[in-house]
């Protein structure tokens, strides 16, 4: 039980990085991480924030700029 709570803690702070880098609230992902965990990690993959702050999806085979 031990290794399954550092295990999403980590997850967590993974997911609060990848959101850091991509220019997204860490902190907002942190916590949505720490709820969610996994489904988290695949809304940081499967999508981009607009310039509104609103989601849009990503083409995941051809990468962020989808040409």
């Amino acid at each position: 039980m031990r290794g399954f709570a550092v295990g999403w803690m980590g997850l967590a702070f993974i997911n609060a990085a990848l959101a850091n880098a991509d220019g997204r609230s860490p902190l907002k992902y942190f916590l949505a991480s720490l709820l969610l965990g996994p489904l988290v990690t695949i809304l940081l993959a499967a999508t981009r924030e607009t310039d509104q702050g609103a989601l849009r999806p990503v083409d995941l085979w051809r990468g962020r700029r989808g040409k």
